[in-house]
This record gives C-alpha cells, sequence and structure tokens, in this order.
C-alpha cells in the first residue's frame, strides 16, 4: 500500500486493534489524528493538555486496551508529570506515545531535542523512518508489551506528508484482561521501594519476578502517625464508599490514596497528584461504565482540573469525590484560600452534590446512593472542618 506517513500510522494503529488515542493538536500529530479519525470512522476528542492526554492513554493501557497519545515533543514536557509516574507502574495492553519532532523549529516556539531527555528518564523509544513507519508502530507496541510498560515513537513531523509504501498486516489485534494489581497500578510511598526495584530490572532489562512482593500496609495501623491520621479521618466515608465503589476507582497522590490497601481495597489505579480524573477517563474508555474518581483539594487545584475539561469535552459521566480539606494535607498542612476552589468550580453548580458531614454515615450513603444511581457526571463535596 501507498499512502503517507500520517495515513500509515493510522493504518497501523487501525490493524493493531488501538481503541483509545489522545491527542493535542500539533503539526504532525493533528494530521494522524485526523486520519486515524477518517479510517477508522471515529470521532475522537483532541485534548487541551499533553498531561491529561498522556494519562488517558496510560490508564486504558493499565485497563486493558492498546492506546497511543500523539503529541510534539515539547508537549511531553508538560505531560513529564505523569510520564514520570507510568515508569513505575505496568500496563496490560501497549501505550505507545508518538512524539512528532519539530526539528527545524518552524512549527514551535524553539527547537527541543527529545532523545536526551528521554534517555534521562529513561522512556524507551523508537526512532522511525519514512520508509518503515508502519513497521515501526507495530515494533513500539512490541516493546510496550515485552516491557508492561509505555514506549514512545519518535517521528520527523517535517515528513508527515511524504509518501510511504507497507504491506499491510492482520491479526495483529490481540485481547487483554485487566486484573486489579495494586503493586503495579498504585504509585504509592508504602510500595515506593518495591517499585523502585521494579523500575531498575526494567532499565537494564533485568528479571522482575524474582523481586520479593512486601506485605500490603494494613489501614490504618501501619502507617506512619500522619498518614494514619488522615486515614481515621476518612474512613467513616470509605465504611459507606465500599459499598458504592463501581468497576474501576482512580486517585491521587494523596491520604485517600491508602485505602487502596486491605481491609478497604477501595482504590484501584493511582499515579501522579491531581491524576485521579484523567485516569478515570481511560478507564471509562476502555469500557468500564461504572467508573469513580477520588481527588483531595490540593491536587484537584493543582492538576485535576486539566482533566475535569477533558471530562466536559467528551461528555463522560464519571463520579468525582473532592475530598475538601481546605489544606495540603500530604504535604505538611498548608492552608489553601477557599475562594480557589469556589471559582474552579463556578461553573459546575448543576452537578454539584455536597456532604456537610463525611462523618454520618446516613448522609454519606444517601448522598452516594443519588450519584451512583444517576447517568449523569456528579462532582461530590465532601466537606471536612478545617
Amino acid at each position: 500500500m501507498k499512502t503517507t506517513v500520517s495515513h500509515a500510522i493510522a493504518h497501523a494503529l487501525i490493524d493493531l486493534g488501538v481503541e483509545v488515542v489522545t491527542h493535542v493538536p500539533g503539526y504532525g500529530g493533528s494530521e494522524t489524528f485526523q486520519a486515524f479519525n477518517e479510517l477508522s470512522l471515529r470521532n475522537n476528542k483532541f485534548s487541551f493538555h499533553e498531561e491529561a492526554a498522556y494519562t488517558i492513554a496510560h490508564s486504558a493501557g493499565i485497563c486493558g486496551r492498546r492506546s497511543a497519545s500523539l503529541m510534539k515533543a515539547h508537549g511531553l514536557m508538560k505531560a513529564a508529570n505523569s510520564v514520570i509516574d507510568s515508569l513505575y507502574s505496568e500496563i496490560t495492553a501497549g501505550f505507545v506515545t508518538i512524539i512528532f519532532e519539530d526539528k527545524s523549529g518552524k512549527h514551535s516556539d524553539n527547537i527541543l531535542e527529545i532523545v536526551p531527555i528521554l534517555q534521562g528518564l529513561p522512556l524507551r523509544f523508537v526512532q522511525s523512518t519514512t520508509s518503515t513507519i508502519y513497521e515501526d508502530v507495530l515494533k513500539a507496541f512490541n516493546e510496550s508489551e515485552r516491557l508492561k510498560l509505555p514506549v514512545a515513537l519518535l517521528v520527523d513531523a517535517l515528513e508527515i506528508k511524504n509518501e510511504t509504501s507497507f504491506e499491510q498486516k492482520s491479526e495483529l489485534k490481540k485481547k487483554f484482561n485487566y486484573k486489579r494489581d495494586i503493586y503495579q497500578h498504585v504509585v504509592h510511598p508504602m510500595l515506593s521501594d518495591y517499585q523502585y526495584k521494579v523500575f531498575l530490572a526494567k532499565k537494564f532489562d533485568g528479571d522482575t519476578t524474582t523481586i520479593l512482593r512486601p506485605d500490603l500496609p494494613v489501614v490504618p495501623v501501619d502507617f506512619p502517625e500522619r498518614a494514619k491520621n488522615t486515614a481515621i479521618k476518612y474512613a467513616p466515608l470509605f465504611d459507606v464508599f465500599k459499598n458504592f465503589r463501581g468497576e474501576i476507582v482512580t486517585g491521587d497522590t494523596s491520604g485517600l490514596s491508602s485505602f487502596a490497601f486491605p481491609p478497604y481495597d477501595c482504590v484501584d489505579i493511582v499515579t501522579y497528584m491531581g491524576g485521579a480524573v484523567p485516569l478515570a477517563i481511560g478507564a471509562y474508555l476502555s469500557g468500564f461504565k461504572n467508573v469513580w474518581a477520588l481527588s483531595g483539594d490540593f491536587g484537584f487545584v493543582s492538576a485535576g482540573t486539566i482533566g475535569l475539561v477533558e471530562l466536559i469535552q467528551r461528555e463522560i459521566p464519571l463520579k468525582i469525590i473532592l475530598f475538601y480539606n481546605k489544606q495540603a494535607a500530604a504535604t505538611g498542612g498548608q492552608l489553601i484560600n477557599k475562594k480557589l476552589l469556589r471559582h474552579l468550580l463556578a461553573g459546575f453548580e448543576k452537578s454539584m452534590m455536597h456532604i456537610a458531614n463525611p462523618l454520618d454515615p446516613f448522609e454519606v450513603e444517601t448522598v452516594l446512593r443519588e450519584a451512583s444511581n444517576s447517568n449523569e457526571f456528579k462532582l461530590i463535596i465532601a466537606d471536612y472542618p478545617e
């Protein structure tokens, strides 16, 4: 088959059965994203920020769907918060970030050499050529699934309209089954030593099966004092939430992520602070329709609102619980200006619900039940006293 580089990439993604494709507009990526939508007869929505785009696709890979994220080299820098944590978690199906390099700087603010950055992370990558682009996409997904890690594919954006030829392959699609595994899907301080050893083993192509998994901590007794106090505060809400938790629950790096551990087992996927919403979007796009996202207010203000934009863009009926502490509880208790959240959520009144007393199990159950039974997006504010 003869076609352009952009269409060759799109054909490869379709032949592989890639189901979740995210993209932030930029030269090279936009042409490829348009080709993918046209050839697959889909109407995938573009993203506004690479951090969310990367996270949505990464979550889909965790949840058993081959996925790809298309962005410029500069965009990977904005996604780095999510990229770093993704290297400490395992995916179930292949996830490839296709990076379009603007080596001339004609379509960017400046010229960015991305290879040293990828090597420093380190994020494995495949360097493509015009003549081998179709096979390069297949190679990148094969490497991702071999390592169970994200892999990047580098494409020269200036060659995106060049003609290439390839022999289209069949029987490339494969089914993957998601299985909850918080050792690999929850990036958490209590697992950091184990996850770092796994990271190092993969970095040097070592054997991860020989690494002993630690015993999981029990909430709240096995936690340090500050984390224990936070867990005790949140426990009454989680005592009720465990009955409504749905198929997938995502969280971010805060005290609430501790409830991934027994006896609660209420959180399934956690990466960076503020990542709960885009992680939940990725799970939803992977076919899990009863999905909840849990976020602390600091993480939500700092990065979670980026995910909220993506949710509205795609009109996804997620259920979000925002633990409103008015402080950065995970980083020392720095106070959060109460005006911030009010202004950030000013346009979402119709979707908001409130738990005035998170310590009252009857109120918590009433609100969670109403949200669970709704077919619309709901943002629940659990208002904790200062």
